[in-house]
């Protein structure tokens, strides 16, 4: 319990702050990659680029819990979160084009 008790060490804040800044642009580049992608406003091929943007939120996601020293359990808490991420879009896409289907196209 002690490894999980330390301050974070002076040297450690920059990275922090700069990993910290990746998540947010590395989740909103997936967001918007996947959203223009399923409005068919591009191409198929550029969700290539959605889930290029995942793995690098992944990456940083797991270097900021290495650089905060979180413990075990809240390292289980961020993999399921990047994999609810990396879910939910389509579940959420995928009910929209049923309802959509469903109510708008019958008569």
């Amino acid at each position: 319990m002690e490894f999980y008790m330390q301050d974070i060490p002076h040297e450690d804040f920059l990275p922090i702050f700069v990993i910290s800044a990746a998540v947010i642009m590395f989740g909103m580049m997936y967001a918007g990659f996947f959203t223009i992608v399923k409005l068919r406003l591009v191409k198929r091929y550029f969700m290539v680029f959605a889930y290029l943007s995942w793995l690098a939120l992944v990456a940083s996601i797991y270097y900021l819990g290495e650089l905060l020293r979180v413990e075990p359990y809240t390292q289980k808490v961020l993999i399921g979160a990047m994999f609810g991420y990396l879910v939910f879009p389509h579940m959420v896409y995928f009910i929209l084009e049923k309802v959509h289907t469903r109510y708008e196209h019958s008569n």
